[in-house]
C-alpha cells in the first residue's frame, strides 16, 4: 500500500489507507486536515503555533523532517497582551528525534521561554511595542539558534525568511 501511496498520493488512494482496518494506530491524527497545500501555505496560514508543539515534513519518499514549534504570541508573559495571534505567529527550529523522542532541543525551549518573559515585562514596561516585540523576538531566536539547526519563520510578504546572523 505505502507503494501505491508513494506512486499516485491521490486523495482516493490516502482516504482509503487511512480507512484500512490493518492500519497502524497513532496518537497523531494521520488523515490531513487540508491537501494541496504548500509547505509555505501551511506554516503561514493553517499550522497554529501554540497549540502544536511540533510539525514534521514527509516527503513522497517518506522521509521525515521534525521541526518544534516556537510560538511568538506574549499573552502568558505579558500582563498588557490580552491575546495572541496562534496560526502563523511563531517559528520552525529542526529537531532530532530518536527512538520517538525528541533530543537535544530542551536548551533552546527552555531560553526561548526566558526570552518570552523578558519581552513581555519590556512590553509590560513600554520598552517595546507589540511590532518591536516581535522583531526581536525573531532576532534573538535567530542568535540562539545560529548554524546549529534550520529555523523558518513565516512573514506576511514573502512565506519564509530564513533566519541567519549578519555579523558585520
Amino acid at each position: 500500500m505505502l507503494a501505491e501511496l508513494a506512486d499516485g498520493l491521490e486523495a482516493d488512494a490516502v482516504d482509503g489507507y487511512l480507512a484500512g482496518e490493518n492500519r497502524p494506530s497513532t496518537v497523531v491524527e494521520p488523515k490531513p486536515r487540508a491537501t494541496g497545500l504548500s509547505l509555505d501555505e501551511i506554516v503561514a496560514d493553517h499550522l497554529d503555533y501554540l497549540h502544536h508543539e511540533a510539525f514534521f515534513v514527509v516527503s513522497t519518499t517518506f522521509e521525515v523532517t521534525a521541526y518544534r514549534t516556537l510560538w511568538f504570541g506574549l499573552q502568558y508573559d505579558s500582563e498588557t497582551v490580552e491575546q495572541g495571534e496562534t496560526v502563523g505567529n511563531g517559528a520552525l527550529a529542526t529537531v532530532r528525534w530518536y527512538d520517538g523522542e525528541p533530543v537535544g532541543d530542551g536548551h533552546l525551549q527552555g531560553q526561548f521561554a526566558a526570552l518570552k518573559d523578558v519581552v513581555g515585562d519590556m512590553l509590560d514596561k513600554g520598552v517595546f511595542t507589540p511590532s518591536t516585540a516581535r522583531q526581536y523576538l525573531k532576532r534573538k531566536l535567530a542568535e540562539r539558534v545560529g548554524d546549529r539547526q534550520k529555523l523558518l519563520i513565516p512573514t506576511g510578504e514573502s512565506p519564509f525568511e530564513k533566519a541567519s546572523l549578519n555579523h558585520s
